[in-house]
């Protein structure tokens, strides 16, 4: 290796390596000597690599390191299907980040999103993967130890192909396929020989969550009613087959398991103390199929450990456990949010002797940069080889994984959210509800009565401006949340301001706001012009013009609302309407001692509350 040190203008090292069955990686450095030991996979000498070269860049002369690792597999599952899709360089240089912290495992999360050559509606217009590129990054991920894993789905979470008429003949409801008919398991043997011929893993993630529609669409005319449970084995019992047939071994998730047998019990999905698995329904889960226990919800150890037990017992002993690092709430990652549940969860399995785990990276909405994702990794990495979470061997793993780039400046890009700011219980996609309130009809204004915004959102951007430190590969996700930010400053409670302003009849007040409107405006188009920098940077181009629709949604509707405030100023409108409506709550909760915010905002909660036709 010859590299330039902090000390040195040039350093060169003789690098000798041995590779090994175990779990273990080990770097000696002695002057211009070093060795790496490593077993278990080409993952773990990259990470040694990253190290000793860390260690020459620092001027270090003499160091050793021994780690062994906790888990068999680690990595990430990277959503791939909610309107972003990663192009081909991008998933690469994740690939090599990645491999530099020591993970093995990448599972490509596509629902409709890859090329199957006798369907063309699916994933029509989506920017899904061809075969070809497929095949270039399982190759790829390959030379770097890294098991590239098709993660699709096989009953649920389809929409958005099923809404095309072609698919009629397998639809069963809005997000799930028709159990029982032949047309149905032609497209999952396509599914199968398409993947085959694509990945080098014969390991496979066929989904099979969140089918809450089951049985309740054409299911009810063509078979009429039938038990949830009995429609959903029978699927299972059939795709196991498949997946048999074409060399699979698969893996699912397991909540809907908890929800059959919670029957009744309230919650989001049923990893609940009070599910029981009666023998009966034991009985009818069939064998053949790993598990994945999936949460990033919970900051409690204990739950995690009792429902990794409840798997064991159910299911056995060979389960996946899946966390999450939060980008699916918004525009800004919620990296504390996700901590916070990750190192209970990462403990409890390290306790209850889970050997394979990942990191899900879901991105609901598309409105954030799925290469953030990379700083939780370094948790999941870090945690394996050290064996505990320790804050400062963590930014260390980042940067020399990702070319030096500061953890704390990227954890920054977390400040937007208010990560440590009180509040009632957790909320989610705050700067989403900021951005998107109508400035008119101040859908969410009740909640933002008395709460302190402007001076926040100066204070974040300054903070994000005076951090000069190189991003590297994420200066153009940083450089979006810089101008977010920006905007906030103003637009985030520009409607409670407004309405304060014309109740009290402080026309001054209503001027200045109306010039305000340009302030915003050309704020909203450098945020979309970034923003769609790092997207055709990051992305396939297919699902910007979601976002194309949104700012110019927001361009347009400021230029509304100086035209209205204007028009009031000069006497040609005796009043605003729209600022005379009283502001209630978004969430229809009329107690004022209510917690001040929803749980979560969704971008369809507040873009209208009027009708809008079909044609």
């Amino acid at each position: 290796i010859e590299i330039s040190s902090e000390q040195d203008a040039d350093v060169t090292v003789d690098v000798s390596c041995a590779e090994d069955n175990a779990k273990i990686l080990k770097v000696c450095l002695n002057g211009n000597k070093a060795s790496i030991y490593y077993g278990d996979g080409k993952a773990r000498f990259f990470r040694a690599l990253a190290i000793l070269v860390n260690w020459l860049k620092e001027g270090v002369k003499q160091k050793e390191l021994t780690e062994r690792p906790l888990f068999k597999t680690n990595g990430a599952m990277v959503d791939m299907s909610r309107n972003a899709v990663m192009n081909v360089k991008t998933v690469k240089t994740m690939l090599r980040k990645m491999a530099l912290m020591g993970l093995n495992t990448y599972m490509l999360y596509t629902e409709d999103t890859y090329e199957i050559e006798e369907y063309p509606y699916f994933g029509h217009l989506r920017g899904r993967y061809t075969k070809e590129e497929i095949r270039e990054l399982d190759a790829y991920a390959i030379k770097l130890g890294i098991e590239l894993i098709p993660c699709i789905q096989m009953l649920g979470h389809l929409a958005t192909h099923l809404r095309w008429a072609a698919a009629a003949p397998y639809k069963d409801a809005t997000n799930t396929l028709l159990v029982g008919a032949d047309a149905t398991y032609e497209l999952i043997e396509a599914m199968l020989r398409t993947t085959a011929e694509c990945f080098t893993t014969r390991r496979i993630h066929v989904g099979m969550d969140e089918t809450n529609d089951l049985g309740t669409g054409n299911y009810l005319d063509k078979f009429g009613f039938k038990d949830r449970q009995d429609i959903y084995f029978e699927h299972l019992t059939k795709v196991i087959e498949l997946c048999n047939k074409h060399g699979f071994k698969p893996m699912m998730w397991s909540d809907m398991f908890f929800r059959l047998a919670g029957r009744g019990i309230p919650g989001y999905y049923d990893y609940h103390p009070d599910v029981i698995f009666t023998d009966e329904v034991k009985a009818k889960i069939p064998t053949g199929i790993q598990q994945v226990f999936w949460d990033y919800y919970r900051a409690s150890e204990d739950f995690y450990t009792v429902n990794i037990d409840k798997h064991y017992d159910v299911f056995g002993k060979d389960i996946l456990f899946a966390g999450g690092v939060w980008l699916w709430s918004g525009p800004c990652p919620l990296f504390s949010r996700s901590l916070k549940f990750t190192i209970p969860a990462l403990t409890a399995c390290k306790k209850r002797g889970v050997e394979e785990i990942f990191a899900t990276i879901w991105l609901n909405g598309a409105e954030n940069s799925l290469i953030l994702g990379l700083l939780g990794l370094a948790w999941y990495a870090d945690f394996d080889y050290k064996g505990d979470y320790d804050p400062e061997s963590v930014k260390e793993c980042f940067a020399y994984s990702c070319g030096g780039v500061s953890y704390d400046e990227i954890l920054n890009c977390e400040r937007p959210e208010r990560p440590e700011h009180p509040r009632d219980k957790q909320l989610l996609s705050l700067t989403r509800s900021f951005l998107y309130n109508d400035p008119l009809l101040g859908v969410i204004d009740k909640h933002l009565e008395g709460y302190e915004t402007q001076n926040y959102f100066k204070g974040v951007t300054e903070l994000l401006l005076s951090q000069k430190g190189d991003k590297g590969i994420f200066d153009l996700a940083y450089d979006n949340i810089v101008k977010l930010s920006s905007v906030l400053e103003n637009k985030a409670d520009f409607g409670v301001r407004l309405k304060a302003a014309y109740d009290a009849g402080d026309k001054e007040t209503i001027a200045a706001m109306a010039e305000e409107c340009d302030v915003i405006i050309e704020k909203v188009k450098a945020l979309r012009q970034s923003h769609r920098a790092s997207w055709m940077e990051y992305n396939k181009p297919f699902g910007w013009e979601v976002h194309d629709i949104r700012y110019g949604g927001l361009i347009t509707r400021f230029d509304t609302v100086k035209e209205r405030l204007t028009a009031y100023l000069d006497g040609s409108l005796e009043r605003i309407e729209e600022l005379e409506a009283p502001r209630l709550r978004l969430d229809g909760v009329l107690d004022d001692s209510a917690p001040r915010f929803p749980s979560s905002f969704l971008w369809t909660g507040y873009q209208t509350v009027s009708t809008v036709g079909r044609l």
